[in-house]
């Protein structure tokens, strides 16, 4: 599967894009849950079905405003007011050919989650992300939601495919940046970008295990 921006090459991740894209062309839903830094966002930004549009849409909205804004990003001429939220949840659930994308799912209303409901029933594909308590959340007040969507689980990268895109960074300084920020992605990748920045500006050809402890060392425990 050919992707335009680069990414880790991880199995795992292939098979979920084609999963999803399996389920969306069929007009279901996906959960995508993990912890805080396993890459989620980034991953959801390789989501380019070439049949569906992909809407993005703000976890922080109240129910009209989220309408509203699905609307808009189709060019639908809206304004977020609450008594057109019947006509616009009427609108959504007659759309074709798009996709709605949720991040940080754990952040929606409480309120919102029946209405999303009615748009999964109407055969309008959603992925959601977010972090476990989602999925543990639905369990307890909407099982009905839950049962429509396939959850599928990311895990941090192995430190094999770290290897593969940091030829820069000698193996063993890889393995004790991975251990050290405990397979936080966002972690890894920002102290790593530090180590090659400061390997360039002391002219050193690859970042060592040497320099990766000099960075490790100024962390604060965890």
């Amino acid at each position: 599967m050919k992707r335009k921006e680069s990414f880790i090459n991880d199995k795992r991740r292939v098979s979920y894009l084609s999963a999803i894209y399996n389920r969306i062309y069929r007009g279901q839903s996906v959960l995508i849950e993990g912890d805080y830094g396993v890459g989620k966002t980034r991953f959801l930004k390789l989501l380019r079905p070439k049949k569906l549009h992909a809407v993005w849409v703000e976890s922080l909205f109240n129910i009209h405003e989220t309408l509203a804004s699905i609307l808009k990003e189709l060019n639908y001429d809206t304004i977020a007011t609450y008594r057109r939220t019947p006509e616009y949840l009427k609108r959504v659930c007659n759309l074709s050919s798009c996709f709605l994308i949720i991040d940080e799912a754990n952040d929606l209303d409480r309120r919102i989650w029946p209405y999303m409901k009615r748009i999964i029933d109407a055969g309008i594909p959603i992925v959601f992300a977010g972090l476990p308590k989602v999925r543990t959340f639905l369990t307890s007040e909407h099982p009905d939601i839950l049962s429509r969507l396939k959850t599928l689980v990311l895990y941090p990268i192995v430190v094999e495919d770290f290897v593969i895109e940091f030829k820069d960074i000698e193996q063993e300084a890889i393995e004790q940046l991975y251990m050290v920020t405990k397979g936080d992605m966002r972690k890894f990748k920002e102290i790593c970008t530090d180590c090659r920045d400061k390997a360039r500006e002391l002219k050193y050809p690859f970042v060592d295990l040497n320099l990766a402890l000099e960075f490790i060392s100024d962390l604060p425990p965890q």
